[in-house]
Formats: structure tokens, C-alpha cells, sequence
């Protein structure tokens, strides 16, 4: 997470948020296996697994919904139609993935200072 948080917007942070997303998803499910054995520290780790493998979801859904409207942008302008609002629903994908990310800078600070603890 700290690796991928650290690199500009764009397709590697968006590869690297993908990344992070499936090893939380990894870690949920080895502290849902662990529940039984150790209790209160495996169910603490996997809420805070299922709260940032949820906002990695949702960002990473936007990382594809911006690659599709890119898609019927172009084949939109390749047939002399106006592509003008698939560039809107763009932007307002974009801005919700910056609000996504500053809400995954939160949660993982909160949970990285939790497992420190």
C-alpha cells in the first residue's frame, strides 16, 4: 500500500492499487482462516482487510470504467458522434478516484499505526 499510495496518479499507481488490493484480499482470508486460533487480532485484521480490500474495489471499478469510457469516446469520434459527455463521465470518474485514494491514504495510515500498536 505505502508503495503504491507514494507513486503519481496514473497506470502504474492504478497497477500497483491492483496489486495491494489482492494480497489484502490474501491477508483477509489467512486471518478469517486464523479467527479460530487467535481470536480478537485475526477478526480486527480481517475488518480492517474487508474496509481496504472494499476501497480498492471501488478504485479499481473506476480504473475500468475510465478505460471503457475512453473506448466508446474514440469509437463515439471514429463515427462523427459527439464524444463530449463520455469526457464528462471521465472527469467525474477521475475526481472520484482522488477522493478514493485520499480515503485509502486514511485507512491504511489507521490500520498500518494499528498493526504497529
Amino acid at each position: 500500500m505505502e508503495h503504491a499510495l507514494a507513486l503519481p496518479a496514473g497506470q502504474e499507481r492504478d497497477r500497483a492499487l491492483h496489486e495491494a488490493r489482492k494480497k489484502a484480499k490474501r491477508t483477509r482470508y489467512a486471518a478469517e482462516a486464523a479467527t479460530d486460533a487467535l481470536g480478537g487480532p485475526a477478526r480486527a485484521l480481517t475488518k480492517a482487510m474487508k474496509s481496504l480490500t472494499t476501497l480498492l474495489g471501488d478504485h479499481q471499478d473506476g480504473v475500468m470504467a475510465r478505460h471503457t469510457l475512453r473506448e466508446l469516446a474514440a469509437v463515439a469520434h471514429a463515427a462523427g458522434e459527439n464524444a463530449f459527455a463520455y469526457g464528462l463521465l471521465y472527469g467525474r470518474e477521475e475526481g472520484h478516484a482522488a477522493r478514493l485514494v485520499a480515503e485509502l491514504e486514511g485507512r491504511w495510515k489507521k490500520i498500518a499505526d494499528g498493526l504497529s500498536g
